[in-house]
């Protein structure tokens, strides 16, 4: 559009029919292009958030811990709870894919958690078990 004349009638136009719109909006000048840019603020949820709910899975964060740092989380806490294990065998109750983690390199991290608690340990593979969650008894 060349003529200044009807950018103005479109330019009125828009700011005509964005009136009767209940979110606020602002229509900008044309730009080098020939486009008008139109901002307008949500008024409502968007529709992701409507018809959605918190993933219980990752909290919502998008992201779930490798299951390097699940592993290593265990051999932590198995340190840390090394002196205070009453039975002769410790159960480990994990996601499958933590317990299929634990079993790579022939179960060396399962034999060196083996070596600093003195104890065998029984992995239990549980899908139910959240796969950065483990239970140790």
């Amino acid at each position: 559009m060349d003529e200044r004349r009807n950018r103005q009638r479109v330019m009125q136009a828009l700011e005509e029919e964005l009136r009767h719109d209940r979110a606020p909006s602002k229509v900008l000048q044309f730009n080098d292009f020939g486009l008008v840019a139109i901002t307008r603020k949500r008024v409502k949820q968007s529709l992701e958030r409507t018809i959605g709910a918190p993933c219980p899975y990752c909290q919502s964060t998008g992201y779930v811990k490798s299951l390097t740092t699940v592993v290593n989380e265990i051999y932590v806490e198995m340190r840390k709870i090394a002196k205070h294990l009453e039975h002769e065998d410790v159960m480990l109750r994990v996601h499958p894919d933590v317990a299929k983690e634990l079993k790579t390199n022939n179960g060396r991290l399962l034999n060196e958690m083996e070596e600093l608690t003195k104890r065998t340990i029984i992995v239990k593979s549980d899908p139910a078990v959240h796969q950065e969650q483990f239970d140790i008894n």
